[in-house]
């Protein structure tokens, strides 16, 4: 198992990750970040995820205060809404020149399209939008739904995916083979777009799943509550 190296990933300021709900790029997010503070590199963690369905970093961030990295998020008062409401100090933070910023964004057309109004700060420095898959979650269980989800995310955010991670799992029930099978549709996908599949995650305890994929691993601390099965 070859885990994922940080320098392939500090090469851009800005690294952009969205996917359905379900997908695991909040906890995907929390992970980065918590690797590359650790590695000594100066990290801002970003909560623009206005989806309320599901859990964001804002919901877990007590959990984190143990890590030494900075955690930028709408108000409190927000935790319960569904609203596109992104004040001042967001757009300064990430306007910001200091520090390695991930960004956890919503992954329908309502939470990509809140993220355009930053567009113009992003495109002019270097940037990466990396859609999160789980193949065991609904809108994301083929290459067609895949697909229409990376595209209604694109322009609804005016922005473009420039790679794939795939974290297919069904949390304690996931296997090896489930995990070979999710690979299978995401490299298909990755073959239709011509976009690369950066890495792919599994739950650190359960390394053993990933033996044998030729894809760089970020083993993943989980924070957030599973998904009921659906």
């Amino acid at each position: 198992m070859e885990e994922i190296d940080l320098s392939g990933l500090t090469e851009t300021g800005y690294h952009v990750l969205t996917g359905r709900i379900g997908s695991g790029k909040t906890e995907i997010a929390v992970n980065l970040a918590i690797k590359m503070a650790q590695a000594n590199i100066h990290t801002i963690l970003f909560d623009l995820d206005i989806v309320k369905p599901y859990v964001r970093i804002r919901d877990i961030k007590e959990k984190l205060k143990i890590f030494p990295f900075k955690i930028v998020a709408p108000p409190d008062i927000t935790k319960t809404l569904d609203l596109p409401i992104l004040p001042p100090y967001i757009i300064g933070a990430l306007m910001e020149s200091e520090g390695h910023k991930i960004i956890d964004l919503g992954g329908d057309s309502y939470g990509a399209g809140s993220f355009a109004q930053f567009r113009n700060i992003l495109v002019n420095k270097k940037y990466e939008m990396m859609f999160v898959i789980n193949t065991k979650r609904p809108g994301t269980s083929t290459p067609e739904e895949i697909i229409n989800s990376i595209r209604e995310i694109e322009t609804a955010s005016k922005m473009e995916i420039t790679s794939l991670i795939l974290n297919t799992n069904l949390r304690w029930e996931t296997s090896a083979q489930i995990i070979k099978e999710g690979l299978k549709i995401v490299e298909e996908v990755s073959r239709e777009i011509k976009k690369p599949i950066k890495f792919a995650c599994v739950e650190e305890n359960h390394t053993e799943h990933v033996n044998g994929i030729d894809l760089p691993i970020l083993k993943l601390k989980l924070f957030v509550n599973p998904l009921p099965r659906v």
